[in-house]
C-alpha cells in the first residue's frame, strides 16, 4: 500500500470514527462496504502499532463502538502518524515504452470520460507530480494568455506538496495533444477555435483538471495548525479507475514517479536534476526510486579498455 492510499484509508477511518456507517463511506467512495471495513481496520491496525492508540487495545480495533469511543485518541494518532508507506523498496512496476503507449491507447478505449483521463495520465507520466498537486494545478500553469502551451512552467509553492516552488515541464508532444483534446472539450470548442481565444477560452485561475461533473477536485484538509496534512479524494479514486481500467499489474501513480524518475536518469539526469523535478530534497530519497542493482565486481570491470 503506498503513502496516498494509506493516507485514503485513514480518511475512511476518520469518517467512521466521526459516526458515519460503513455503508455511508462505501457509498461517498463508491466501492463496496466490505472494502471500507477491511480498510479501515487495517487503518485502525496501522495507527495502533505505529503511533499508538490510548484507551484502546489491538482487538478493540475491530469494533466501531470501541473505535469510535477513542475518538479523540484516534485523532491525536493520526495527527503525529508519519506515513512510510508499506514495502517503498518495491515500488511497483516500472513501465515501458510499450506499457506507456498501452496504457494510453487503454485509457483512451475504456474510460467513460477519456480526454480528460488521457490528459490525467499524460500529465502525471511526464512530470511525475503527485495527484494532490495536479489537483491544485490550475489553467494558468499549463497555458499563456495567448493560448500557447507554457512548456518551462513552474511548480508554484501553493500547488506543492512540499510548499517550495519548483520547475513544470509541459515538453512531450503527447501531453500536449491530450491536454489540446481535453481543453477543447471543456471549452466546448474545436481545438482550432479554442486555440484563438485568450486561455483558450477558460478561466486562468480555474483548475486546469475538473470532475466528470464540471468541478473542481475537493481538497480536504486534516490535522492541528502546523500539522495539516492535505487529501484529495477524488483525485486518487480517479487515478485508481485509470489504472484499473489500464490492466497492468503493478502500475500506479507511485509507480508511474518511479519510471519518470528512473527514465530522467537513463537520459543521463543527475539525483539531484531528478530531485528538483520531481520536489524531492534528499539525495537518499531519491535513490530509493531508481531501481539500481549492484552488479558483480567482474561484469563492471571487464572490457574498461
Amino acid at each position: 500500500m503506498d503513502t496516498e492510499s494509506i493516507l485514503l484509508s485513514i480518511a475512511m477511518l476518520q469518517d467512521v470514527v466521526n459516526g458515519k456507517t460503513y455503508d455511508a463511506v462505501a457509498a461517498a467512495y463508491g466501492v463496496t462496504r466490505t472494502a471500507i471495513e477491511r480498510r479501515v481496520k487495517t487503518a485502525a491496525l496501522r495507527l495502533f502499532r505505529e503511533a499508538g492508540i490510548d484507551g484502546i487495545n489491538e482487538e478493540g480495533l475491530a469494533f466501531v463502538q470501541r473505535l469510535r469511543a477513542c475518538r479523540p485518541a484516534i485523532t491525536a494518532a493520526i495527527q503525529r502518524y508519519e506515513p512510510r508507506g508499506a514495502d517503498r523498496k518495491r515500488g511497483g512496476r516500472i513501465l515501458s515504452d510499450q506499457d506507456i503507449e498501452l496504457a494510453i491507447q487503454r485509457t483512451r478505449q475504456r474510460s467513460p470520460c477519456a480526454q480528460r483521463d488521457v490528459a490525467l495520465l499524460c500529465v502525471l507520466l511526464t512530470t511525475g507530480a503527485r495527484p494532490l498537486e495536479i489537483a491544485r494545478l490550475e489553467v494558468r500553469d499549463y497555458l499563456q494568455a495567448d493560448g500557447s502551451v507554457r512548456e518551462e512552467s513552474v511548480m508554484r509553492s501553493e500547488v506543492a506538496v512540499n510548499r517550495r516552488s519548483r520547475p513544470l515541464f509541459f515538453a512531450s508532444d503527447k501531453v500536449r495533444e491530450a491536454m489540446d483534446r481535453y481543453l477543447a472539450e471543456r471549452a466546448g470548442q474545436h481545438p482550432a477555435v479554442a486555440g484563438t481565444l485568450p486561455y483558450r477560452g477558460l478561466a486562468p485561475d480555474s483548475r486546469l483538471f475538473l470532475t466528470e461533473k464540471g468541478r473542481p477536485f475537493e481538497i480536504h484538509c486534516h490535522g492541528a495548525q502546523g500539522q495539516r496534512r492535505y487529501l484529495c479524494r477524488g483525485i486518487l479514486d480517479t487515478y485508481r479507475k485509470i489504472f484499473r481500467r489500464i490492466g497492468l499489474p503493478g502500475a500506479s501513480a507511485l509507480s508511474v514517479r518511479r519510471t519518470v524518475a528512473n527514465r530522467l536518469y537513463e537520459r543521463g539526469a543527475a539525483e539531484d536534476q531528478i530531485g528538483e523535478i520531481l520536489g524531492i530534497s534528499e539525495k537518499k530519497s531519491v535513490r530509493e526510486l531508481l531501481p539500481r542493482q549492484r552488479q558483480p565486481l567482474q561484469s563492471v570491470v571487464r572490457g574498461l579498455v
